[in-house]
């Protein structure tokens, strides 16, 4: 089930790191990266993608020791359970978006074995207790070695945290929208009861209250007044696919406020507004405000790239919303292409951009370093070439030393012949 999210690639680097910590006894053994990319055939980008894919569905937890802050420690998870795996909201969406309705259905459906009816039966089977002697001491007194060994394995046990996969609620009234839907057909019990999927359904398509209880309505069995989450989720995929959602306000980090206040000082209006288009902007409805402003659409290669950017639980909503924006305005690419949009989230992620007015001026202090390094360039390239180049003086100075013995040697040889000529002229006389 994790395989049409996490993808191929990823699947197989979980895979190896498992059999690797085989391999080790489960012991800290320090593993060089070339290895991994020798056994995987994968570049350092690739294995990088797929080390964060990995983490964003809770596979891998990637730590980095004090005592060695220049190594990485892999900490594998163990799989969701399918029935765990369906009742993460989150996971289930993504899911849902990767393979469809249909193929979802059949998956559930495949999970789902019903139980044959047995009519009125008595339970008839010995207990634990009936069949094995224990001391009844041993009972009330559990003894210190099995007690250490609880405790053993408790610590050891890796817990997934169910909190990492659930969005920030704080943007988002709850009580709001079952007050709008109080006076309505849907029955809030159903509604209460799909509170995560809900909010997670607002995290990805950044759904207000008013357009979150339209379609809780339209996902409500008229029979029984209860609100189908399956139809929920199908129909906001849907819905998404035909027609835009109204941007309205997502999450805003805390930091973002220091740093648009010393950045204010030295954008334009123009840069101001762009930067609460992003705080204000869901990234799906922001890519599509943006390819319709292009005359295109959003392909669904395009939302897999945007949804594997929220997954990585690293960037805020405005940070992303400037990634789409700097690939498909600044730079000018008519998609968002997976290679280039992974390197620079990578890029930025180093850097460490936490918001749009951050990702600005980090996109400032490049442009100006590419200048500078560009003028070094021109420099270096103007005193190569006066070096290179000969002055006229030095050209021309040979030619005039090499005429001036030419010169002397003719006017000897005239002077020779006229002294032999009146040598000659005498004697005749």
């Amino acid at each position: 089930m994790y395989l049409p999210i996490i993808g191929e690639q990823a699947l197989v680097l979980y895979e190896l790191l498992w059999s690797l910590s085989l391999d080790d006894n489960n012991r800290l053994k320090l593993h060089k990266h070339y290895e991994l990319q020798s056994m995987l055939n994968m570049g350092t980008s690739e294995i990088s993608d797929s080390r964060k894919r990995l983490e964003a569905v809770n596979l891998l937890a990637s730590l980095v020791s004090k005592k060695a802050p220049e190594s990485l420690v892999y900490a594998l998870q163990k799989p969701l359970s399918a029935t765990e795996f369906l009742k993460t909201d989150i996971l289930s969406i993504l899911l849902l978006g990767k393979v469809g309705d249909d193929t979802y259905q059949q998956i559930v459906s495949r999970l789902v074995i019903p139980h044959p009816d047995l009519g009125e039966v008595t339970n008839v089977s010995a207990s634990l207790l009936d069949v094995f002697q224990i001391p009844k001491n041993l009972i009330k007194n559990i003894p210190g070695t099995v007690n250490d060994a609880k405790r053993a394995v408790n610590q050891n046990s890796q817990s997934v945290k169910m909190s990492q996969l659930e969005p920030n609620r704080s943007s988002f009234d709850f009580e709001l929208l079952l007050e709008m839907l109080d006076n309505s057909y849907v029955d809030l019990i159903s509604v209460k009861a799909a509170r995560n999927l809900i909010l997670s359904e607002h995290l990805l398509y950044g759904i207000d209250e008013i357009e979150m209880s339209k379609l809780i309505q339209r996902a409500t069995n008229l029979s029984t007044d209860q609100l189908n989450e399956k139809q929920l989720k199908f129909l906001i995929a849907n819905d998404f696919k035909q027609a835009s959602i109204k941007p309205q306000p997502v999450n805003k980090p805390v930091a973002s406020e220091s740093a648009l206040s010393a950045d204010n000082q030295r954008v334009n209006q123009k840069t101001q507004q762009l930067i609460k288009i992003c705080q204000t902007t869901a990234p799906m409805v922001f890519l599509e405000q943006i390819k319709k402003q292009k005359d295109g659409i959003v392909t669904e290669g395009e939302q897999r790239v945007l949804r594997d950017l929220i997954n990585y639980r690293k960037f805020s909503n405005e940070v992303i919303n400037m990634m789409v924006y700097t690939i498909l305005v600044t730079e000018k690419q008519s998609t968002l292409i997976k290679a280039l949009t992974v390197t620079i989230a990578d890029n930025w992620a180093q850097h460490h951009v936490v918001d749009a007015a951050s990702a600005i001026a980090y996109l400032q202090k490049r442009g100006d370093d590419k200048k500078k390094m560009a003028g070094k360039r021109y420099n270096n390239s103007r005193r190569i070439n006066v070096k290179e180049t000969l002055p006229d003086w030095a050209k021309e100075q040979p030619q005039k030393k090499s005429s001036q013995p030419a010169q002397t040697k003719i006017s000897q040889a005239e002077k020779k012949a006229i002294q032999e000529k009146l040598a000659k002229f005498r004697k005749q006389k």
